[in-house]
């Protein structure tokens, strides 16, 4: 399994990659400190499961969406990416910066701090979401 973590808080990201890694033995991880950093890390690496912060410099999570989805719709992806969002922000002021509905490439959304417990509460799902 290959994951990306698209995130400009080098300590969120290293929480976050340890956590997968001590839940998924042999997975590989990318990371990026911000959003175009972050598409470069997706097209090169072509991850399973993205893990996008909402709020950071240079690019933000919602302009990253906005490309992924545009990359998806217009055939420039074969396969839908899948993005956990993870931010301080909850559900609804994420909703009201990026209406997820207009999102069907989010899974979930994971407040911040992303916790171990946070993670296996949405591990049940994540062979949902690889298929």
């Amino acid at each position: 399994m290959q994951f990306l973590i698209i995130d400009d808080d080098v300590v969120a990201r290293t929480t976050l990659k340890n956590h997968l890694t001590a839940m998924f033995a042999g997975c590989k991880i990318s990371e990026a400190p911000n959003g175009a950093q972050g598409l470069y890390q997706f097209f090169k690496k072509k991850p399973d499961l993205v893990f996008l912060d909402m709020l950071m410099p240079i690019m933000d999570g919602r302009t990253v969406l906005d490309t992924l989805r545009e990359c998806y719709r217009c055939g420039q992806l074969v396969k839908k990416p899948k993005v956990v969002l993870i931010s301080m922000l909850d559900t609804m002021q994420i909703d009201q910066m990026h209406p997820l509905a207009d999102s069907p490439l989010v899974m979930t959304v994971v407040k911040k701090p992303v916790t171990r417990n946070l993670l296996q509460q949405i591990e049940a799902f994540l062979p949902s979401f690889m298929a």
